[in-house]
């Protein structure tokens, strides 16, 4: 089998600002599928979204349904920017990608956000070949957060970061707060992360959260990108945490 690349597909609930894991997409074996989520494997899923009003994609009708194709979706493919643009090279050396990125590279990179909607497409928390759960994401919520003049400068690539836990957060009760060593909050791990974190941290471990990205002059959604490390606890395993395999 070849590489697996996965992507959670987000909906955003625009009045909640909750986010909701309502599908996935992976690429393997020279084809793409795409699954919608089922809540009886966790919350804030399918069934969730739908009861907050998030309306089936007309582009993958049934729910039940896997859907395969040689080609990347339509639907997702218009996400990515055009090879055809003059200035594509120059989008891929922004993103840090090169001429030889797949479009599950692209998608992953740019997370392929249009202003017409509130999707957004994640990686999920991955266990690897170390035995640890990798990640990497953008900090939500930064621009909420009232950040003091100059908060840039106190941080940058490299930087460590703290997860601190929110049990009474009035939005998520899972919520997890991302801090600078100095004390500074910047704002939330992704909340579609939020409780298998959370229940990380409450099972003894400490997750390595490190800035990999930093951009204050972007939109916010790009402010702080970050890489999360984190070994899973004996006593815990890795039941209780949504996760995809790395596999060749």
């Amino acid at each position: 089998m070849s590489e697996v690349k996965t992507l959670l597909v987000v909906w955003q609930d625009e009045n909640s600002r909750l986010f909701y894991h309502i599908g996935t997409l992976s690429h393997y074996d020279d084809h793409y599928e795409f699954v919608y989520t089922s809540t009886q494997f966790g919350k804030r899923k399918l069934g969730d979204a739908i009861e907050r009003g998030y309306m089936i994609h007309p582009a993958f009708p049934k729910i039940d349904k896997v859907y395969r194709s040689k080609t990347l979706f339509p639907a997702f493919d218009r996400r990515i920017p055009s090879s055809d643009r003059s200035d594509f090279h120059a989008i891929l050396t922004d993103l840090g990608l090169n001429e030889s990125a797949s479009k599950m590279d692209i998608l992953q990179a740019t997370r392929g956000r249009l202003a017409s909607d509130t999707y957004s497409f994640e990686q999920p928390l991955r266990l690897e070949k170390d035995g640890k759960l990798h990640s990497s994401f953008f900090i939500h919520g930064m621009r909420h957060q009232h950040l003091p003049d100059g908060w840039a400068s106190r941080i940058n690539e490299n930087s460590s970061l703290k997860l601190i836990q929110e049990p009474t957060n009035d939005y998520d009760p899972n919520a997890v707060a991302i801090y600078t060593t100095g004390g500074i909050k910047l704002g939330y791990v992704p909340n579609f992360y939020s409780q298998a974190i959370f229940s990380l941290i409450d099972n003894g471990a400490s997750p390595l959260v490190r800035v990999v990205y930093l951009n204050e002059k972007s939109h916010s959604h790009w402010w702080v990108k970050v890489d999360f490390e984190c070994e899973v606890p004996l006593e815990q395993g890795i039941q209780s945490v949504e996760l995809v395999s790395v596999m060749q």
